[in-house]
């Protein structure tokens, strides 16, 4: 795989609210999400002069990884769901959060 560039994912896209009720989850925690229409967050954001921002939460961020599956025969060592635990876990040992 020498001079090759390779994106990796296990294969699942989800929303970026969705991100946060799957880390909140993780984490024991309620995920406190608040329903705004996506036009008045962009406008907010431009006049803040955010627009990119807003853009980089907002808009969807797809991954393909079938170059990495096909040519060297990668599949990810967890699910995301499985990611987002041990992640939490280790948050929560580092910053003694319980």
């Amino acid at each position: 795989a020498a001079a090759q560039t390779y994106l990796v994912c296990d294969g699942e896209d989800v929303s970026t609210p969705e991100l946060i009720s799957r880390m909140a989850h993780a984490l024991g925690k309620p995920a406190r999400l608040w329903p705004l229409p996506t036009q008045a967050i962009r406008l907010l954001a431009s006049l803040a002069g955010r627009g990119e921002d807003a853009g980089r939460l907002l808009d969807s961020l797809v991954v393909d990884s079938s170059k990495i599956r096909r040519e060297l025969g990668w599949t990810p060592p967890f699910t995301l769901d499985q990611g987002l635990k041990q992640a939490a876990e280790w948050f929560v040992r580092r910053s003694g959060n319980a």
